[in-house]
């Protein structure tokens, strides 16, 4: 079990769980890597528990009033899960066959702040999913609100996520005009990872 403070107050991180294919688990142990997704690759999957067209788009209400978020940057995310069955994790997620469990949460977060050092990367927030965003969320406003926010639809994922805040690109097209680029996905190395993660057994 490991733990984060926080402005003077202690949390209690869960284990979690995520299912890979075997040959990701295996870069995952011994060289810690680690794919974060662009969230607008969410928002273009057509698999239904992948597919999320309202990925990092948050629901709340502010006096009364229904409000939308979204962000200007690029989120790249890694999702994991909360439930503790491995066999449930793999019905979930049927093309892996793996499941790995991260056993010290707060040792793998501070080996990607290590890691995105001298990087783009402009931001890291960590935390579990909330399921509200189809009545919207009525907690005190934080700006990462919208990237932990997700409908019932996919409760049952009790998904716990890392997400890194990136920037876009300025590329000119053909014409020379400006536009923004992002990438797909962001790779993190972070070494090897079998102190703090291990493969759930069947």
């Amino acid at each position: 079990m490991s733990t984060l403070s926080l402005n003077g107050i202690e949390y209690v991180l869960p284990g979690i769980r995520k299912a890979y294919a075997k040959h990701w688990a295996d870069d995952f142990l011994n060289r810690g890597v680690m794919y974060f997704t662009n969230a607008d690759e969410f928002r273009e999957n057509e698999d239904a528990q992948r597919g999320d067209k309202d990925e990092c788009k948050g629901v709340s209400i502010r006096k009364g009033v229904k409000c939308t978020l979204d962000y200007v940057n690029p989120i790249y995310l890694w999702c994991a899960t909360m439930e503790t069955s491995r066999s449930r994790i793999l019905e979930t997620w049927q093309d892996r066959d793996t499941v790995l469990e991260v056993t010290d949460v707060k040792a793998l977060i501070d080996r990607i702040v290590k890691a995105s050092n001298g990087t783009s990367i402009c931001g890291l927030a960590v935390g579990p999913v909330t399921y509200d965003k189809n009545a919207g969320s009525y907690r005190p406003y934080y700006w990462e609100e919208g990237i932990f926010q997700k409908t019932e639809t996919y409760n049952d994922q009790k998904e716990f996520r890392f997400a890194l805040t990136g920037q876009n690109r300025v590329v000119q097209d053909e014409w020379g005009m400006d536009r923004l680029e992002t990438d797909p996905h962001i790779v993190l190395e972070l070494g090897d990872c079998r102190a703090i993660a291990r493969e759930v057994e069947a």
